[in-house]
């Protein structure tokens, strides 16, 4: 469709193949001639040869580029009569569904799979009649990526195998959103018919301008939020008896009862016992923000984190990806070096960054922590934590390639600061950052760390929840679980005391609430009977797409998401269940703070924006805006630059190996609804069946 007429040219020229620079010097270009307009006819009626007429029922019909093509370019008649050619369907896996006679071989997905996902899976054989686009042996097209060839196939040969025969493309509501299954919030298009969510595409990006790519996750984990197990009504389970579906009214007032006559009235204590609530991590920041409320108005309250993460917030550049992870950064840079880090996993759009960087060349990667395949050539130095040390101390025959290299980068994660040893983990990235040179006055942030879920940032920029533990699960009399907030943490807690290690609570009976739209039953089961709880309160409350919410990604961006489709049954939001939470407890007379009274103080918890605001003292400046923030870099970079030639406190440092946490890319995430996806599960099953612990 791209050929073009040349002056004096006998026949037509492939305009993308060939250099405009040769072509002006021999004369003019005609794109709309009659012979144009000819060849072209000839091209389609070419690709028209084998192709069958199915369009009535083919998934692409509506988006078929081939449907454009012969509208505009086409002929309404042909000069061939004989049989059309037939192809053997491949098995691709669950993802994609192929009709190969469809297939005019335009080898996008061929060129997709070797020069952007990295797995040479897919290729042509054959010559003339006989070409055919398939894998060389019968196996499956194993990328995190393998859904985007279903967008790039131009013909319905590669469609969607988990939603055939659907919908039509002009039926569909589209809508704006974000990837909800990591902190770097990819754009995403939703497809909605009848207050359903058809299917996910990806979307513009206006920072690069161009369409990201998305992963398998992202595409088609959505099910697993409206899965037929989804609970959709509240209950409240005794040792005797259940009640379902009882009204908002009744179960809050069942709630605030049960902690009345279980603490207020059998023990006449001044002091009342505590109510921990564990929160997952995928909590917006309106929600986080009115239950940090409610715990400064009521102290009783108690805020709890499910992970671990010891991470200094005080600077926003201690947890953050920072901004020396921009295109242009990575394209100056020649070195990187993953610490704890599986990229292709834990931020595709990371991975495919550096994949790109890499191919152009003069790129090395090196990695510390297990083997693994980035798609892409890297060297791996150790999994043992005391090598880093050694290269930062400058006694590895690695730091001459960090010395002579220009604009080095560092990328590590969330999951590193999970560990005992934290604190001294990030004094030896900063001494790697000062001894490679890598801190400059005019940039201050190095070290990048990739989150793994949607709102770890705006967590940690709030402020340092505390992590649950067993001191906690012994004070409170209720514990109140919101967004599957079921942690490893957690487990091993369970885990503990199913040992006998940790010491069992005594005959009181507790209350066990959990806040969430899916349910582990066999979880459930096993904390209620390890943790002495026999009352069970469920509130069902709205999924990702069902709720209005703000979030901060790993890049620091405040990311706002718009409710797409209707909620059904008793879901409310968590906004609207702590809003009652908080109506309640100001009826309830007995629900009285005893130990503080009813102030809500000020949180300078993030000393950065509280350093700025002190500097601005010393400026003659009339107002606060965001252009006076830039009159205080230097002065700031050189106080953080004066702070490493103090000798700093000795920190321990384990010489553990650096555990790789994401075994499972399809169900070992830290968002729970990826577990009730039939799509992710089938995935998982191949995956596990042609993985091993002894492969990569």
């Amino acid at each position: 469709m791209c050929l073009v007429e040349l002056k004096n040219s006998p026949k037509p020229i492939v305009s993308c193949a060939m250099n405009a620079k040769s072509c002006l010097a021999n004369g003019d270009i005609y794109t709309n001639s009659t012979l144009v307009k000819k060849a072209r006819e000839n091209v389609l009626e070419f690709l028209l040869l084998n192709h069958p007429l199915d369009c009535p029922i083919c998934d692409q019909g509506g988006e078929c580029d081939l449907q454009d093509q012969s509208l505009f370019f086409g002929l309404t008649k042909k000069r061939f009569f004989n049989f059309k050619r037939i192809v053997l369907n491949k098995n691709l896996g669950p993802i994609v569904k192929t009709v190969m006679t469809r297939c005019i071989h335009c080898t996008r997905c061929v060129r997709f799979a070797t020069e952007i996902a990295g797995t040479d899976d897919i290729g042509m054989f054959g010559r003339g009649l006989q070409s055919e686009i398939g894998t060389y042996v019968n196996k499956m097209f194993k990328s995190e990526l393998s859904g985007n060839v279903i967008d790039l196939c131009p013909v319905g040969a590669l469609t969607s195998k988990p939603y055939p025969f659907v919908n039509r493309n002009w039926e569909l509501k589209n809508l704006k959103s974000f990837d909800f299954s990591d902190g770097l919030s990819t754009p995403i298009q939703l497809f909605i018919k009848n207050n359903q969510i058809v299917k996910i595409l990806p979307g513009f990006e206006q920072k690069i301008w161009k369409t990201n790519w998305i992963t398998d996750k992202t595409r088609f984990a959505f099910d697993g939020m409206f899965s037929p197990t989804r609970i959709i009504s509240n209950f409240l389970q005794t040792k005797k008896k259940s009640f379902d579906n009882l009204s908002w009214q009744k179960i809050l007032k069942e709630f605030f009862y049960i902690l009345y006559f279980k603490t207020h009235l059998s023990q006449h204590y001044y002091k009342p016992k505590q109510i921990t609530i564990c929160l997952g991590e995928n909590t917006s920041i309106e929600v986080l923000n009115l239950l940090k409320a409610l715990t400064q108005k009521y102290s009783f309250f108690k805020l709890r984190k499910s992970s671990v993460h010891n991470v200094n917030n005080d600077l926003e550049q201690n947890y953050l990806l920072n901004s020396s992870l921009n295109d242009s950064k990575i394209k100056n840079s020649n070195i990187c070096l993953l610490i704890g880090l599986n990229p292709r996993y834990e931020g595709s759009k990371l991975n495919l960054k550096l994949r790109t960087r890499h191919l152009k060349g003069n790129f090395k990667v090196f990695t510390l922590s297990s083997l693994m395949d980035l798609t892409f050539l890297n060297t791996n130095i150790s999994s043992n934590i005391k090598i880093l040390q050694s290269i930062a101390e400058g006694n590895s025959v690695h730091c001459q390639n960090f010395v002579n290299a220009s604009s080095p980068l560092i990328v590590t994660n969330n999951e590193m600061f999970q560990r005992a040893d934290s604190r001294g983990l990030a004094t030896v990235l900063k001494t790697l950052t000062v001894n490679a040179k890598i801190v400059s006055k005019s940039d201050t942030n190095c070290v990048n760390i990739l989150s793994s879920t949607l709102n770890e940032s705006g967590f940690l920029n709030l402020k340092n929840f505390k992590t649950i533990t067993n001191k906690d699960i012994k004070k409170s009399c209720c514990i109140f679980f919101v967004n599957n907030s079921f942690s490893p943490n957690l487990k091993k807690l369970l885990n503990l005391k199913l040992l006998n290690f940790l010491q069992k609570d005594k005959a009181t009976t507790k209350m066990l609430v959990t806040q969430t739209n899916n349910l582990d039953a066999r979880l459930v089961s096993k904390i209620k009977k390890n943790l002495n709880l026999h009352t069970h309160l469920h509130f069902p409350n709205a999924n990702f797409f069902e709720t209005t919410g703000t979030y901060i990604n790993t890049e620091g961006n405040f990311i706002k998401n718009t409710k797409a489709v209707a909620s059904f049954g008793q879901i409310k939001t968590d906004w609207q269940i702590t809003k009652k939470l908080l109506s309640y407890c100001s009826k309830l007379l007995f629900i009285n703070d005893f130990l503080k009274p009813n102030k809500i103080g000020f949180s300078s918890s993030n000393n950065y924006y509280y350093k700025n605001f002190i500097s601005f003292h010393y400026y003659a400046i009339s107002n606060l805006n965001s252009s006076a923030f830039k009159l205080i870099t230097n002065s700031s970079n050189q106080r953080l630059l004066k702070l490493f030639k103090f000798k700093s406190t000795q920190k321990k440092l384990h010489s553990s190996q650096i555990r790789f946490w994401l075994n499972d890319f399809y169900l070992d995430s830290k968002d729970f609804n990826h577990k009730n996806s039939s799509t992710m599960i089938q995935c998982s099953k191949l995956f596990r069946l042609n993985n091993t612990n002894f492969k990569f």
